[in-house]
């Protein structure tokens, strides 16, 4: 699993070989390639977030790769909340998937089209810079900061309740954030204005999850989609009714999925420690097909914590 982008990074002194280049009449970019089971990924490195997004692939949420992996080939992904696009590559490259990813900053949009460009993927992926929401308006879309692969954005509200210290050289006042216009939408209007249902949605916008869900009512009741995987912060009491409005619609959740962990391997009554402490956060994989609760169930009783996570799906009936 550990590609030779991870062993350059990994060279003496840190310091990294020379990357590959396009560069041509309209382009100077540099990147760097993932090569996986026989497939390559090819991913832009224009800032420092950009390349630890790329460090870290592997290991930063073991179980959404886990999770791609079982996708049927060719099937349809919203990417929702897609940053520069390290899932949607993914999914383009290693299952072929059909892919629609939505980011609406507006440096993290520009480096997710890079990476586009980079797999030659435009014809399987397209990204969009809307912030999908519970709303269909123009508005505003607050930062954490300016920066290429940063996350913790807003759209329309700001949902901070403190000045964040993301590092001791980082800090970031509640009441002085940067803005950019936005548009916001829903993606039960999108797909009544002609986008394809999916197969298969990813949900991560640092803590407003509970509104894209608000504006997916209609298609949550549609038979194609077969899993949605959301984070779920336990700080935020309006995402942790997600969990009860999933429940409440059919969806079920795996303790065993949420249990394997990137670096520990948790029973039910750990889960709900960070839940009673309100801290910490699991991504939930939503499913109706009960033959995922061995599929989770046989994959935690196999799983080393640092080691992938094998998902063995059951044929289709």
């Amino acid at each position: 699993m550990i590609s030779k982008l991870l062993r350059r990074f990994r060279k003496a002194n840190d310091a990294p070989a020379p990357l590959p280049r396009i560069k041509n009449k309209w382009l100077d970019l540099e990147y760097d390639e993932v090569p996986l089971r026989g497939k390559t990924m090819r991913f832009a490195t224009t800032g420092s977030s950009s390349r630890k997004r790329l460090r870290t692939l592997f290991t930063k949420e073991p179980i959404t790769l886990a999770w791609i992996d079982t996708f049927g080939e060719g099937e349809t992904l919203y990417d929702i909340g897609a940053n520069v696009g390290m899932y949607t590559v993914y999914a383009a490259v290693m299952r072929n998937s059909q892919v629609y990813a939505f980011e609406p900053e507006a440096l993290n949009y520009a480096e997710l089209n890079k990476n586009i460009f980079l797999n030659d993927l435009d014809k399987r992926v397209l990204g969009y810079c809307l912030a999908l929401s519970d709303v269909d308006k123009a508005d505003r879309l607050l930062l954490s900061d300016f920066g290429i692969g940063i996350s913790y954005h807003d759209f329309q509200e700001n949902s901070w309740t403190e000045d964040k210290a993301f590092a001791p050289d980082w800090v970031v006042s509640k009441d002085g954030r940067r803005q950019q216009g936005c548009i916001g939408r829903t993606v039960d209007s999108l797909i009544e204005e002609g986008m394809p249902v999916p197969h298969h949605i990813k949900i991560d916008v640092d803590g407003l999850e509970h509104r894209v869900i608000r504006g997916m009512a209609e298609l949550l009741r549609h038979p194609q989609l077969k899993t949605v995987l959301v984070e779920i912060n336990y700080d935020n009491p309006r995402n942790l009714e997600i969990v009860d409005r999933m429940q409440e619609g059919g969806w079920r959740f795996s303790w065993c999925q949420l249990g394997m962990n990137r670096k520990h391997k948790f029973d039910v009554e750990g889960i709900k420690a960070f839940q009673r402490r309100r801290a910490g956060g699991f991504n939930y994989i939503f499913y109706k097909d009960d033959r995922l609760d061995a599929v989770f169930q046989q994959a935690y009783d196999a799983y080393v914590p640092g080691q992938p996570i094998d998902l063995r799906m059951p044929a289709t009936p």
